[in-house]
């Protein structure tokens, strides 16, 4: 089956799922929680540092916090392998931690066992008074991404070729942490982009009931990305790609101007009542899958 049929099967068994993390009601708060699963064969290409594989276990989580608008309170981490070595062991801790203290969070646990495949699962919890989730636009509403897109392709691309250390440098991307706390009071809706641009547009699209208008022109692309690919190469990585864990937000055009100086975003369309269009003509709904 297909990743997102067994998703359709889970959202019909357990109504609160379809976000990127749930939500408990505790002590007047939300509780955010996540959990993230990642193997070596399938999310750490060859040439990826034990340091690397830490910082991106636990990134992953802290993203789906982010798109909540949550404040993470720890992280825990479960890793199991084949061999166990110390080195392996300890780079993959030291990743974590740099990690979480980049964020302002803590590795506060996790668990340990032999596998026949380096395999990482994260688990985030978070908090917030209100979380920002995948539905709630309204057509006419501004869509905007933070940062840039085409981080992740742009690594691939780098590991195939070779070129270890830059590549490894793109795959420990910053979890828009902060940011997605100073767009909590604003985003109508929100997701990280872990699936491609296309279908995480989809996913508010389905979630919201409505649409998007997407302009090709505006959308914001890493430059080593540029650097490496042609424009018809690149542009397919961005659409449909995925992995990106960067923001997609809507937000009412009066709220932009309220929004804090140190974000970093573009604006790439708009909200609409039905479809999902890129240059006005349809956009496949298309994207990672595990």
């Amino acid at each position: 089956m297909r990743e997102s049929e067994i998703l359709r099967i889970i959202e019909a068994q357990i109504p609160a799922a379809g976000d990127d993390a749930a939500s408990i009601s505790h002590g007047g708060m939300e509780l955010i929680l996540t959990t993230d699963m990642l193997h070596q064969k399938s999310d750490f290409p060859a040439g990826a540092t034990p340091y690397t594989i830490g910082w991106r276990a636990v990134a992953v989580s802290l993203s789906d916090l982010a798109a909540m608008g949550a404040r993470p309170l720890g992280i825990l981490l479960a890793l199991g392998d084949p061999k166990l070595a110390e080195e392996t062991i300890s780079g993959i801790l030291q990743g974590a931690r740099d990690c979480c203290h980049a964020v302002g969070t803590q590795l506060v646990g996790g668990d340990l066992d032999c596998h026949q495949e380096l395999t990482l699962v994260s688990t985030g919890i978070g908090e917030t008074r209100r979380p920002v989730l995948r539905r709630g636009a309204r057509p006419g509403e501004i869509v905007c991404v933070t940062g840039e897109l085409g981080r992740t392709q742009a690594g691939l691309q780098l590991f195939a070729r070779g070129d270890y250390s830059k590549a490894n440098e793109l795959f420990r991307f910053t979890p828009r942490i902060t940011w997605g706390q100073l767009l909590a009071d604003y985003a109508t809706s929100m997701i990280d982009i872990s699936d491609g641009l296309a279908r995480s547009l989809y996913q508010l699209a389905e979630r919201g009931a409505i649409g998007f208008s997407i302009e090709e022109v505006t959308l914001p692309i890493i430059s080593p990305l540029k650097e490496i690919l042609a424009p018809a190469d690149y542009r397919s990585l961005v659409l449909f790609g995925g992995e990106d864990y960067e923001l997609l937000f809507t937000i009412p055009e009066e709220s932009i101007s309220s929004l804090d100086r140190q974000l970093r975003i573009s604006r790439i369309g708009r909200a609409s009542r039905g479809g999902v269009l890129l240059d006005n003509r349809e956009l496949p709904n298309r994207g990672y899958e595990h």
